[in-house]
This record gives C-alpha cells, sequence and structure tokens, in this order.
C-alpha cells in the first residue's frame, strides 16, 4: 500500500538528515582541532520501482548516505612560540611512522622526544630525508632524529685577517720579541683552536720596517704552547706583508716557528694566515690588508677552527630544513623533512588522531621536499587551524533540522491517513 510505503520513505529522511546532524555534530566540536578538515556528507536518492514500466511512472522511496568525505581547504595558520611547530601552507601532509605504519597528518604539533625523534603527541615520528656527516641532504627517507652527542672539536688550519695599516706610519726598527707590545706600530688579537678543541689567544703585532714593507709576528703566552715559559710571550708564527705603491698588497711571506700547543695537542699543527688577494698571486690586491694613508684597523678576523660542542637547540626552516645549534657556535643540518601528497586527496582515510591513511582509490603518495612538485611550503612556529567555518555549519544544521522535522509529519501525515482508512470499516 502507498500510504505504508510513503512512511517507510519518510523514515529514510528521518535517518539520512540523522547521519547529516552528526557529520555537523563531529565538525562543530572540531572547530578548535589543530589542522582539523571539516567532513560533507553525499546523499542520494533511492529508486524502489517502476510503476507502468515506462518513462515518467518511477516512483522513488527516500534517500540514503552515499558517503562521506573530507573538505581538504587550507585552514588558517596561527603563529605560535615553539620552533618544532610547523604548519603547511598549501598542499601536502607530514609523514609518520609509529607502530601501526605509515600515517599522514596536516597536524605538524611536533616535538623532540627522550631519544631524540622529532614525534607527536603519541610518539609518530616524522620522516624526512636525513643529512650526511657533512651536512649534505640525501635522498634516505627515515626517521628525524637528534644526536645527542658531542661533536668533535676542528683545529685551525686557516686564519683570515683583512687588515690596513696606516701609511703614515715611520719606518721603524724590527720587533723586540721580549717587548712586543713597545715595539710595534698596530696590534690586534685573534683566536685558534688546537685538535683537541683548546682556544688560545694569538696577539698579531705589526711593524713598519721599509715604505712599503710591514713585519707581523702572531705570539702567545708561552704557558699555551709544548715547553713554553708561563708570562713569557713566544712567536707562533711570522711574515711580511708588501705592498705597491697605491698601498695594494703587492706579495706575502709566513713561517711558522712554534705550533705545537700545550695538553696534549697534535705537534707543529698546519696552519696559515690569509691576508687577503695579493697582485704576485692574480688578485687585485685590495680585497684583504692593505696600507692606505688612514687609522689602521682590521676589518675581518675570521678563523675556521672550533672547539667540540654539545646540541643546546634545533630550528626548523620554511624549507622544512633541520638545524641542530652546538654550544661551540656551530650549526649543522641535521635532516629535511619529507611531504606526500595524493592525486585523490578527498579519498584518503581518517584513522583518528589527525591522521589519515592511503586508501586504494586514493593512489600512492609522491614524496618529495617542500615546494617542489606542487607541494606547499611550511612555516615554522606555526600550527594550521582547523578550516571548519561554524556559520556554515549553524545553516547547515538548521536544514537537516527541518528535513527530520518535515519527514516526521511525513510520518504524522500517513498515520492520519491511515486512521481514515480504519474508521471506513467502523462506519
Amino acid at each position: 500500500m502507498s500510504i505504508l510505503t510513503s512512511m517507510a520513505t519518510a523514515i529514510s529522511g528521518l535517518q539520512s538528515n540523522g547521519q547529516s546532524l552528526g557529520i555537523i555534530s563531529d565538525n562543530i566540536v572540531n572547530a578548535n582541532t589543530t589542522a582539523f578538515k571539516s567532513s560533507r556528507g553525499h546523499f542520494e536518492s533511492v529508486l524502489a520501482q517502476d510503476l507502468l514500466g515506462s518513462e515518467g511512472s518511477q516512483l522513488g522511496q527516500g534517500t540514503r548516505m552515499a558517503g562521506v568525505t573530507s573538505v581538504f581547504t587550507q585552514g588558517p595558520i596561527n603563529r605560535t612560540d615553539r620552533s618544532t611547530d610547523l604548519a603547511i601552507n598549501g598542499n601536502g601532509f607530514f609523514i609518520m611512522k609509529g607502530g601501526k605504519g605509515i600515517s599522514y597528518t596536516r597536524d605538524g604539533g611536533f616535538e623532540f622526544d627522550r631519544e631524540g625523534f622529532l614525534s607527536n603527541i603519541h610518539g609518530n615520528r616524522v620522516q624526512g630525508y636525513l643529512a650526511d656527516q657533512q651536512g649534505r641532504i640525501t635522498g634516505k627517507l627515515g626517521d628525524v632524529r637528534l644526536p645527542y652527542k658531542t661533536i668533535p672539536a676542528k683545529s685551525t688550519t686557516n686564519v683570515q685577517v683583512h687588515v690596513n695599516l696606516d701609511a703614515r706610519s715611520p719606518v721603524g726598527q724590527p720587533i723586540d720579541l721580549t717587548r712586543p707590545e713597545e715595539t710595534n706600530h698596530y696590534t690586534t688579537a685573534t683566536q685558534i683552536y688546537d685538535s683537541i678543541g683548546n682556544s688560545h689567544a694569538i696577539s698579531l703585532y705589526f711593524n713598519k720596517t721599509g715604505e712599503t714593507n710591514w713585519e707581523w709576528y702572531a705570539m702567545t703566552d708561552g704557558a699555551e704552547l709544548a715547553g713554553g715559559t708561563t708570562g713569557q710571550m713566544q712567536a707562533v708564527a711570522q711574515g711580511n706583508l708588501i705592498f705597491n705603491e697605491e698601498g695594494k698588497l703587492q706579495t706575502t711571506e709566513q713561517s711558522l716557528i712554534n705550533t705545537t700547543f700545550a695538553n696534549g695537542a697534535i705537534a707543529d699543527q698546519q696552519l696559515s694566515f690569509d691576508w687577503g688577494d695579493a697582485i704576485e698571486a692574480g688578485g687585485t690586491g685590495v680585497r684583504g690588508a692593505t696600507q692606505y694613508g688612514t687609522k689602521s684597523g682590521v676589518f675581518r678576523n675570521q678563523q675556521d677552527g672550533y672547539g667540540a660542542g654539545m646540541l643546546v637547540d634545533a630550528t626548523v626552516d620554511t624549507e622544512g630544513i633541520i638545524t641542530g645549534a652546538y654550544s661551540n657556535g656551530i650549526n649543522v643540518v641535521l635532516a629535511q623533512t619529507a611531504l606526500a601528497r595524493f592525486e585523490a586527496t578527498e579519498r584518503l582515510t581518517k584513522v583518528g588522531e589527525n591522521q589519515f591513511r592511503e586508501s586504494r582509490l586514493s593512489g600512492s603518495p609522491l614524496i618529495a621536499k617542500a615546494n617542489t612538485n606542487g607541494i606547499g611550503g611550511l612555516m615554522s612556529k606555526s600550527l594550521e587551524a582547523s578550516n571548519v567555518d561554524i556559520a556554515h555549519e549553524f545553516v547547515e544544521m538548521i536544514k537537516a533540522q527541518r528535513g527530520f522535522q518535515a519527514s516526521a509529519k511525513s510520518i504524522t501525515t500517513a498515520n492520519e491517513m491511515m486512521d481514515e482508512v480504519i474508521n471506513i470499516k467502523r462506519s
């Protein structure tokens, strides 16, 4: 009987609108969930029968839910104060590895655990491209981990000193090595490291011995050198800087005197002082030491050594490169966060905990670095917020509520019609 059929049809409306309300409720309660992607229900009509076997005589029997898909629009990005908080601006997912295998997420609320692994709150580890010993990113994919270990010291092999020596200084006598502070025209200082990471203060003394010639000595306290005398300055190296008539560096001379430092460092440490691009070496003579008629002064003083260091911090930049900062001032590239994208993102399977899994319909992931192959960029000290639009959800809730009420009214009306049919017999 069509009246009974109409009641069954109305029941499908109650069920579908109830399911729609469940989807809407899930969206609303996750409005503040990090990187949450709202869901949308897809409903379809149900064709029950063809009354007369011809066109225009088909009778529907309600509606049903065909499926639920996630809406992967970009959520707002909010700034945080933690460097390991990451947000993807554009397409892509972080790749996570846990006890249940590989999963994917947009939630970049990560932190380093006690073992040094970059992971989320559930212990799933972030996957990335690992760096080699020289800090170069390789193609090897693995768990991103901080090496909680001391990086070894590196002895100084090159000291770069760019200085202007005042051409107006009078020609004087050679430096008296017993009284270097009193017999120089100009002095400055630098620092070098030996093979075990000990730093040594080096004083550089300059003295004008000719119109275009300056001698220099690199000296340190005797306590710093093997066999040296404490409190007495002793030479480490010496040489000459020769300029042309335009104040440009013509050539340099250097010889090592004693580079065996105390406390067990390697003997006869190789050490070179770089004074710039001398003309005789094919340079310009102006990118380094010069002799101009201005006050003497140093404008570059660098060396390539450092002491041993412990990891003190780690940062992530907009390319996903993770850099470890060590106590000796050295920064070392450790890894680069890998991202994945899918051809059919909406077909991914939700598995809870803000994570998704690959499905047959989503296709296989394309794994790459940020800002490549259609993958978005990364923002550090940021988190993506939920993409739920509360106003939109409230409108959808009203529609679902009215649909439910209308379906219920259809059942009530059908029931009243059934009463009329029963009353025919009574009358």
